[in-house]
């Protein structure tokens, strides 16, 4: 069962999107040491909670980043699990 379940984790890695991935790398890049998962969430939200970009984005009459933002941290909420199968793989 556990080497289906890791071909399942290992799939789910592999199909993640590209942001989370570049994220999460580049999150782990700046620590050293053991990494916690609430650590990694918390750095994902303050790159997509409400922000300068929200704003000029509104300046410029475009809602692209809000929806962007939207939908990754939506992403974020749904696939914690996810993210941690990730930090365990870099780590």
């Amino acid at each position: 069962m556990t080497n289906e379940f890791d071909l399942l984790v290992n799939k789910a890695i592999e199909n993640s999107p590209d942001w989370l991935m570049d994220d999460v790398k580049n999150i782990l890049s700046k620590k050293s040491g053991q990494i916690r998962l609430s650590y990694v969430i918390s750095e994902l939200y303050s790159r997509y909670t409400f922000s300068l970009k929200h704003i000029t984005s509104a300046m410029n009459q475009s809602s692209e980043w809000s929806t962007i933002s939207h939908d990754r941290l939506n992403f974020i909420d749904n696939n914690m699990d996810l993210i941690q199968y990730i930090i365990k793989r870099f780590n």
